[in-house]
């Protein structure tokens, strides 16, 4: 048996290689703690939500900005998160008042009372047709007619 005079190979490095390997190693013990941070949070069940949506839950609003006017008065702007105005509904938008939203509804009610009246499906109504009726085409190959069916 040949016994080699090599060494496990640490006594050969320059200070170079030593440095690159203590990097490699810090960098697969922040992998690993990563995977592990991943593993962990992996097997949750709720469904994930942005970091935006978190903070609009915890009530965190973000001024947009700070600005001085006229030398120490600030001015803050609104917040992002801030909610919308509520916009009336399309049917009562143009209408003036609310006694014109009433007379509207009024007059909508009675315009559609016909038309529910003719619209109301019987049983007759809900038979599905057939799209090939069986009397049509059954039994229809005249004389003459065998090459195009």
């Amino acid at each position: 048996a040949v016994v080699s005079t090599q060494s496990t190979g640490d006594e050969n490095l320059t200070e170079e290689q030593m440095e690159i390997r203590e990097k490699a190693g810090l960098i697969r013990k922040e992998k690993a703690i990563i995977r592990h941070k991943h593993r962990l949070n992996k097997h949750r069940n709720r469904t994930p939500m942005s970091e935006r949506v978190i903070r609009k839950k915890q009530g965190v609003k973000r001024a947009r900005s700070v600005s001085n006017v006229a030398g120490d008065v600030a001015m803050e702007v609104d917040s992002k998160f801030q909610t919308k105005k509520i916009k009336p509904g399309r049917d009562v938008s143009g209408l003036r008042d609310e006694k014109q939203v009433k007379a509207v509804r009024i007059l909508k009610k009675r315009s559609q009372i016909k038309m529910n009246q003719f619209g109301r499906a019987g049983e007759a109504d809900r038979h599905i047709a057939a799209k090939l009726p069986k009397h049509l085409f059954s039994g229809k190959r005249g004389a003459g007619k065998t090459q195009r069916r």
